[in-house]
This record gives C-alpha cells, structure tokens and sequence, in this order.
C-alpha cells in the first residue's frame, strides 16, 4: 500500500510542478501581450500578481509532494495534497459565478473543478480512508 501512495504522490508532485510552471507562463503571456485564455490579465495586473503567486506555490506544492513521497510514512503527505486541493475548490465555491463572466470562464471552472476534484478524490483515498 506504501508504493501505492508513494507513485500517487509522485504522480501528483509531477502534474503540480508542470501545471503550475505553464500556468505561470500563460498567465505572464496573458497579461504582457493580452492573448489567450488569460489575456484579460493585460487589463488587471493585480490578478496576475495573485495569480502567479499561486501558480508558483502550487508548483512548489508539486516539489514538496514528491519529497514527502521519499520519507517514511507517506500518508501525511498525502493529506497535504488533498488538503491543498481542498483550498482551492474553496476558492471555485466562494467565486462561482465570477467564471462565466469571463471569456470560456464555463470550460475553465468546469475544467478546474474536475482536476482539483480528481486529486483531491485520490488523495483522501490515500491519506484518509485506506488502510
């Protein structure tokens, strides 16, 4: 079962570092040139301050999930992934109707929702409920 959450962890840490890091170049190309899905960020450069803070540290969550995925007992890092999901999903419920406001804001929050929920799903699985 140890492997199980260790390869979740890796897998998770993996995904975290690459969505983040290309999340923060889209975003930064957003706002320097208003292009693509998060150009709306050339007129809102605060949005882009808060959200490449959150790109990067989700990236760093991704570092420190494959770290935790080396150590003894594992299962502690994996409720950290779920929790970090967790916070963010928060994050989807409290600006709910803020997503469709925006150009394919539907895709985004469905799309969002989905990947949060998928690991965040996984992660309890591994750090709360299996044995």
């Amino acid at each position: 079962m140890e492997l199980i959450r260790q390869k979740i962890l890796k897998i998770h840490g993996t995904v975290a570092i690459i969505v983040g890091t290309l999340f923060s170049i889209s975003s930064t190309i957003g706002m320097s040139s208003g292009i693509g899905p998060l150009g709306m960020l050339q007129e809102n450069k605060l949005g882009h301050v808060g959200l490449m803070q959150a790109y990067m540290l989700f990236a760093l969550i991704g570092v420190v999930l494959i770290m935790g995925s080396r150590q003894e007992n594992v299962k502690k890092w994996n409720r950290i992934g779920a929790l970090a999901h967790a916070l963010i999903l928060i994050v989807y419920l409290i600006h709910w109707n803020f997503f469709p406001t925006l150009e394919n804001g539907e895709f985004m929050r469905m799309g969002g929702v989905v990947f949060h929920l998928i690991f965040l799903t996984t992660e309890t699985w591994a750090g709360f409920i299996s044995k």
